[in-house]
């Protein structure tokens, strides 16, 4: 990377914009964040979000599956990135990464 003044603006805005190392990272960040600006992925997520906090507290299987089917229909890629998410360690960095850019999706739901 380039020294000097252009070097640490370039650092700057790449270290802000949160993207990991690890591909597999990357690649899920980048599905969250598209999954923001299309509306119809986004309700798809709102909804799914919304069965996951009512499956959270209960073993009611049809909240479940009802939160599965919504991981579904958002598609392979998101469903991978979700993957990536779920089995990411909270407290790593790539964890915290990955925590942000889902919180970041979840602000965009009414």
């Amino acid at each position: 990377m380039a020294r000097g003044p252009i070097g640490w603006i370039l650092l700057a805005l790449t270290a802000n914009s949160a993207f990991a190392a690890d591909p597999k990272i990357d690649s899920a960040i980048t599905v969250f964040k598209k999954t923001q600006t299309e509306a119809e992925q986004l309700k798809t997520f709102c909804a799914m979000s919304k069965a996951m906090e009512a499956a959270a507290g209960s073993e009611d299987a049809a909240t479940m599956a009802e939160a599965d089917g919504y991981l579904k229909q958002l598609g392979p890629d998101f469903e991978s990135a979700w993957k990536t998410f779920r089995g990411a360690d909270p407290n790593s960095p790539d964890g915290k990464v990955l925590n942000r850019a889902v919180d970041e999706l979840g602000s965009k739901c009414p």
